[in-house]
């Protein structure tokens, strides 16, 4: 993290909330299962071990990136054991995300930025019955990522190589409904606005879209800003790492909650 990612990091440490602070239910829960709850799944030991085996693969790959670039990796060339360390969901993030999808059941999801292949594995081994579609414009990536998916003898992740502004539409013109989006990729303030723009002709009452680094950049922020307040959106919440949205008609007043993750 820079300085000014540093400040930003203990204000939102000072300011948001726990379990304590929560009346509605739904908040309560949602943080008590898939926050407060360190109870380990069966998949996760699995899962681990994966990333373990990624974190000490010295493979080199040739970097083909069509977003906003990594703030740790800047060469073309990068090995795998960089890309898991620095350029994928960590473990914490990663588990959260499997509990998330394991408790809303999301039947059709949508995951910009594939990358080395472990986040997609999580949303596979949580939700097994369910349909993912993982886009990733590199294709040196794209490769490496279907070998692991082959490996794991994975049947249910759809995965398209190709970039994410042709490859997106062309997939929602294909489904009637999208359950569960998460994006994590071309971190920066146009792209993020069209692709949330996409979606919502897609999403359902019951949508979750999840935004990873919502405080990669000032443009990344100012998106994440805007998606808060869209009138379509009833609740949001801010966890740092992660920024989500709901649609749900149950919501009946917009609310907003940064929680402490």
């Amino acid at each position: 993290m820079n300085f000014k990612t540093v400040l930003k990091y203990i204000n939102y440490r000072l300011t948001a909330y726990t379990e304590h602070d929560l009346h509605s239910p739904f908040l309560y829960d949602f943080y008590m299962e898939l926050i407060k709850n360190d109870y380990s799944f069966g998949d996760f030991d699995a899962l681990n071990s994966i990333r373990k085996r990624l974190l000490a693969n010295s493979q080199s790959l040739e970097i083909t990136d069509f977003g906003a670039g990594s703030k740790k990796l800047s060469s073309n060339k990068r090995e795998i054991k960089q890309i898991a360390k620095h350029g994928i969901a960590q473990k914490k993030q990663a588990e959260f995300l499997y509990k998330l999808t394991n408790k809303f059941n999301p039947k059709n999801v949508i995951e910009l930025g594939t990358s080395i292949g472990l986040t997609s594995l999580y949303f596979s081994k949580a939700i097994p019955k369910s349909r993912i579609y993982s886009i990733e414009g590199c294709s040196s990536i794209y490769q490496f990522s279907k070998q692991l998916f082959e490996e794991q003898k994975v049947k249910n992740i759809h995965l398209i190589n190709g970039n994410f502004n042709i490859e997106l539409p062309k997939l929602l013109n294909e489904l009637q409904s999208i359950d569960l989006l998460y994006i994590d990729g071309n971190h920066t303030y146009e792209p993020t606005m069209q692709y949330f723009n996409l979606a919502l002709e897609r999403k359902n009452a019951n949508s979750i879209f999840i935004f990873d680094d919502i405080y990669w950049s000032e443009g990344m922020e100012k998106a994440w800003k805007e998606i808060c307040t869209h009138p379509e959106v009833k609740l949001s919440l801010d966890l740092f790492q992660f920024g989500i949205v709901f649609f749900r008609t149950e919501h009946k007043a917009k609310e907003h909650f940064v929680l402490r993750f």
